[in-house]
């Protein structure tokens, strides 16, 4: 299991920007920072087998869930669920532990929690960390993350959400997470 999390992470990661590029172009085509796009992938047999949360913020950030169905060689299926923020300025990398980041829900009070750091994004793993993440944005309308970069100094980045909306993709992810956790291989 521990031989398997790098690989499962780096998995995460590169799903999430493998649908980025598509996925960004239709958004800015349309201009939308407040809209949701959601992608629900299946295996060959027609099983959901990855779903893909991604709404886009200021200065070209971008906030994605990803819940994917990592299969081993040798080892039984797992789920690796994250919820990701990347942005344009490099923020160096980090420790398996992750540095601290906060952030904001509208006027409330802010959290920390230990995300882990890649060139330009900032993650945040384990299902019950990122379950807790999406359920906490169903009724917002702004997020801020202020990421740190290799120096720590701070570089926020800001996501404006409609609460209808929002609850609707923090719904439908969850829902096709358990899907994903409970499906055969």
């Amino acid at each position: 299991m521990l031989n398997a999390l790098p690989r499962i992470a780096a998995l995460v990661v590169a799903c999430s920007l493998g649908a980025a590029a598509h996925d960004l172009s239709a958004t800015a085509a349309t201009g939308a920072l407040r809209a949701w796009n959601y992608a629900l992938q299946t295996d060959q047999s027609g099983a959901p087998s990855r779903a893909l949360a991604q709404i886009r913020g200021e200065g070209g950030s971008s906030l994605w869930f990803s819940c994917t169905k990592v299969t081993g060689e040798d080892e039984p299926s797992q789920v690796a669920v994250a919820a990701t923020v990347m942005q344009k300025a490099y923020l160096g990398p980090s420790d398996n532990r992750g540095r601290s980041t906060v952030y904001w829900l509208d006027e409330r009070p802010p959290e920390v929690s230990h995300w882990v750091y890649r060139d330009r994004y900032g993650q945040l793993r384990g299902e019950d960390q990122v379950m807790g993440f999406v359920a906490s944005l169903a009724t917002a309308q702004t997020l801020i993350v202020e990421l740190a970069n290799f120096r720590l100094e701070p570089q926020s980045v800001k996501f404006y959400l409609d609460p209808g909306e929002t609850q609707a993709v923090a719904e439908r992810f969850s829902k096709d997470c358990r899907t994903i956790a409970t499906a055969k291989d």
